[in-house]
């Protein structure tokens, strides 16, 4: 875990933690003990406590006060419904990109990753060892496109609908060879869409990717 200095370590413990549960390495009901992280992450436990008190209050731990904290267990309409907040928040995020046009720097972003993504399918290893590499790509896209609008609020709504694992890290494992090569299918149609100036297809396109995406998720959490 590296640590800005001018950063409060209760900030850098508590982005680590986050990473660590939205990845799934931190599996739901898991618990976190204060000392057990502490020692894990060479810290004391004063930034170990505030760490855990933001993750609750930003919806990814419970407490009680018999047990402390555990990593929330999300139901299947709690999937559904922040996969469809980030639909609609990333479907207006890219009709925005398309109506004003995109600018230079994330065009070759977002070129770059669509090539990235070219690359990984050629090589054929898909379901295996690249997931994480896959993962990468395709959160770097929708990073990509969510930021290039500029809009805070669209941004901050777009963030909170993915505080769930499955939703933030998908469920690639369920994902067949089909489910890969429509994904980036996908990916290269919405980008020529924002290129293209075409708001509505780029919108749906974006709604339908993500509703494909939770689907998956849906099968995968079963």
């Amino acid at each position: 875990m590296t640590h800005d200095a001018a950063r409060p370590l209760s900030l850098t413990v508590a982005d680590a933690l986050r990473a660590r549960i939205l990845h799934g390495d931190i599996a739901a009901g898991e618990r976190l003990q204060e000392v057990a992280v502490a020692e894990s992450m060479q810290v004391s436990r004063t930034p170990v406590r505030e760490a855990l008190r933001i993750l609750a209050e930003d919806g990814l731990l419970d407490y009680s006060p018999n047990r402390g904290y555990s990593v929330k267990h999300f139901s299947a309409e709690d999937i559904r419904v922040a996969f469809r907040v980030r639909a609609a928040m990333e479907g207006i995020g890219v009709r925005l990109l398309a109506e004003r046009g995109l600018d230079e720097k994330s065009r070759r972003k977002l070129e770059a990753v669509l090539s990235d993504g070219d690359a990984l399918l050629a090589r054929g290893q898909l379901p295996g060892t690249d997931l994480d590499a896959w993962r990468e790509m395709s959160r770097r896209f929708h990073v990509i496109t969510i930021l290039a609008t500029q809009s805070e609020l669209l941004v901050r709504v777009a963030r909170d609908a993915q505080n769930i694992p499955v939703v933030n890290a998908g469920a690639l494992e369920s994902y067949g060879a089909a489910d890969f090569r429509r994904q980036h299918m996908l990916h290269h149609m919405i980008a020529d869409a924002i290129l293209r100036q075409q708001p509505e297809r780029a919108e749906r396109l974006m709604l339908e990717l993500v509703f494909d995406a939770g689907e998956l998720a849906k099968i995968g959490a079963q």
